[in-house]
């Protein structure tokens, strides 16, 4: 009898430590929840901009265009096979072409960041704003058209229709945004060549410079010294900078420099997944991997001219190929 009083007490007092151990965690988790929507709630949501009218342009048209000149007609889309990124989260960065007052513009800038969790990889991609590609519900345009005429979900919708690529989210910065989130993390150390320092500015010189959001911006904006992927290099950089910044940071900072910067960006994710993500792929950030490629690669496009615009004419086969076998951390 006393053994078996006993073993009801150390039973008792095993379910007290395991109902203890459940109500700290349930306490801790609604306390990041409740913080965490503090902090959310301070980001711009994508349905809260008010849309401009899905009226169909052709921009920068110009007589002087380069490239063979195409008939849109006798071009043949050939998506060729699935990417099949089920397993990787993919978020895309948009920088957009807005000055203050402004409605929304074209997308200046598209990177994919598709993560892989279990090989702890980022993969930085860059769709080149001059692709020539299949709009739905629109003739065949720019790629960067398809933000200004339906954004995010056009947007999203355009790349999965074209390059195989499921867009799990987007966040959206345009120059004054872009500006801030750099000042915001005390400025980026960039490599500068000769003609990019020029460009620059503000004393830069050659080699390593340390850029404030206004001359990081005049970096990442680039673009007549080279070409387009020149420029879009030069953005991933940026980002791949920010990344190094930050990775080392203490919790407390990182949540500073979050309470800043949430409220220079737009979203189209709610509250829920930002903060699954962040739970499973913070832990990550220190020891990430990171890789950076742009669409169209070598050999995966020709010049042309369409409509009057001066664009690139994809291979999307051959796009598709190098995502699924040498991009994206599959």
């Amino acid at each position: 009898m006393k053994k078996r009083t006993k073993n009801n007490k150390k039973s008792y007092k095993a379910i007290k430590i395991i109902v203890s151990v459940f109500m700290i965690y349930l306490l801790l988790m609604a306390t990041i929840f409740t913080i965490g929507t503090i902090y959310l709630n301070k980001i711009n949501r994508f349905d809260d901009i008010v849309p401009v009218p899905p009226e169909e342009e052709f921009f920068d048209v110009d007589e002087d265009a380069t490239g063979e000149e195409v008939d849109p007609e006798e071009i043949i889309w050939d998506p060729g096979m699935d990417v099949q990124d089920e397993d990787l989260l993919n978020i895309l960065l948009v920088g957009q072409d807005r000055r203050e007052g402004e409605g929304r513009q074209r997308s200046d800038s598209m990177i994919l960041c598709s993560f892989n969790a279990e090989t702890n990889e980022l993969a930085m991609v860059s769709f080149l704003r001059d692709l020539y590609v299949q709009i739905p519900g629109y003739s065949d345009n720019r790629l960067n058209a398809a933000y200004v005429f339906g954004g995010f979900p056009l947007l999203k919708e355009t790349l999965y229709l074209n390059f195989g690529v499921t867009v799990d989210g987007c966040v959206e910065v345009d120059f004054s945004g872009f500006k801030g989130v750099i000042d915001t993390v005390g400025g980026v150390d960039i490599n500068l060549t000769e003609a990019e320092a020029k460009c620059v500015g503000g004393g830069a010189t050659e080699g390593m410079n340390h850029l404030d959001g206004e001359h990081a911006l005049n970096y990442a904006r680039i673009r007549y010294i080279d070409s387009d992927f020149g420029r879009t290099a030069r953005q991933r950089n940026v980002i791949n900078a920010i990344i190094n910044k930050v990775r080392n940071r203490s919790v407390s900072e990182i949540l500073s420099l979050v309470d800043v910067v949430l409220p220079m960006i737009t979203t189209d994710m709610s509250n829920a997944e930002i903060t699954k993500y962040a739970l499973q792929y913070a832990p990550a950030l220190k020891g990430l991997q990171v890789s950076t490629h742009h669409v169209p690669g070598d050999g995966r496009f020709r010049y042309a001219k369409v409509r009057g615009m001066s664009v690139l004419i994809p291979d999307l086969a051959g796009i598709r190929k190098d995502l699924r076998e040498e991009y994206l951390p599959l």
